[in-house]
C-alpha cells in the first residue's frame, strides 16, 4: 500500500508546475478609518435630499475603482431608486479614504463598490429627536475637485464653529468629554491624538487614531470630534478639504478614582 502521506506532496507539485500559488489571495480595499466607524462618519454626513424624504428609501451601491496608492475614481451607480439620492450617495462615498487592495501583500488596482442606505423614516426620527447642526452661509462656495490640502497649503486655516462666539475649543473639550469608565477604573491618563479631515460641509471625516491611550479614549476622542462643527479651510476663494489633527487629554486629577475623584 502507498503511504497516504504522499498524496499531498503530489498535489502542492502538480500545482507548482502549474504556477498556481495556495497562498495567493487579494484582501479588497479598506477605509482608513475602518468600516465601522465610516458608516458612523457617512450617516453622520448624509443630508437626505427633501424631494426623496417622502418617498420609499433603500440601499444604493456606488461602484469605483481604487488604484494601487488607493486613489478612488470613476464613481458610478448602476441602478438607484432615486436620482438625487444617487448623487448624495456618491458624494458621501467620495469622502472615503483608502487603504488599496493587496495582492500576496502588495498593492493593487481593484474595482470595489459601497453601499449607502437611505431610510426617510428613521432620517426623520432622527432628525426631530436631534436636529443636525449646520454652519451658517459661508464666504466662498466649495471646491468642485475632491482633492486634500494640508494646512500649509491653505489661505484660511479651518476652525471650530460654535454658535456662541466665547466659547473655544478647550471649553467645549472640558464641558463635553465623558471621562470613560474602563479609563477611570484603571486610571489611564494621556493624550489620544487624532487626524481628520475637515470637509467642506464642516463635519470631521476619515478619522484616524495617530496616537492611542485606549481604556475608551480613543472612542470618547473620535465622538467629540465628530460632535464638532468646523468653518472649512479657504484656498483661493473656495472652501476645501484639510487634512488635519487634533490632540485630546484625559488627565486623572491629583486623587485617584478610588479616593473619590470626580474628574
Amino acid at each position: 500500500m502507498k503511504n497516504s502521506r504522499t498524496t499531498p506532496f503530489i498535489i502542492l507539485l502538480i500545482f507548482s508546475i502549474l504556477g498556481i500559488n495556495l497562498n495567493a489571495q487579494t484582501k479588497a480595499p479598506e477605509p482608513k478609518s475602518g468600516f465601522a466607524l465610516t458608516k458612523k462618519i457617512i450617516h453622520n454626513h448624509l443630508i437626505y435630499p427633501k424631494e426623496a424624504l417622502d418617498k420609499k428609501g433603500g440601499k444604493i451601491t456606488v461602484y469605483y475603482d481604487v488604484d494601487a496608492d488607493g486613489n478612488a475614481s470613476n464613481y458610478r451607480v448602476e441602478n438607484a431608486f432615486d436620482d438625487q439620492c444617487a448623487a448624495e450617495a456618491i458624494r458621501l462615498v467620495k469622502m472615503i479614504e483608502w487603504n488599496p487592495a493587496l495582492n500576496n501583500g502588495k498593492p493593487t488596482s481593484y474595482n470595489d463598490y459601497y453601499t449607502v442606505e437611505f431610510s426617510p423614516k428613521s432620517y426623520k426620527k432622527a432628525e426631530e429627536k436631534n436636529p443636525r447642526l449646520m454652519l451658517p452661509e459661508q464666504e466662498y462656495p466649495a471646491q468642485k475637485s475632491n482633492a486634500v490640502y494640508e494646512l500649509r497649503d491653505l489661505h484660511q486655516a479651518p476652525r471650530p464653529y460654535f454658535s456662541n462666539p466665547q466659547v473655544t475649543m478647550a471649553a467645549y473639550l472640558r464641558t463635553n468629554l465623558e471621562f470613560p469608565d474602563q479609563a477611570k477604573q484603571f486610571e489611564i491618563n494621556g493624550t489620544v491624538k487624532l487626524d481628520f479631515i475637515i470637509e467642506t460641509d464642516g463635519r470631521a471625516s476619515n478619522i484616524t487614531v495617530e496616537n492611542s491611550v485606549g481604556g475608551g479614549c480613543d472612542n470618547e476622542a473620535i465622538r467629540l470630534i465628530q460632535n464638532l462643527l468646523w468653518i472649512p479651510g479657504v484656498r483661493h476663494d473656495s472652501l476645501v478639504r484639510t487634512k488635519t489633527t487634533q490632540d485630546i487629554t484625559f488627565q486623572i486629577g491629583e486623587r485617584n478614582y478610588h479616593d473619590g475623584n470626580s474628574y
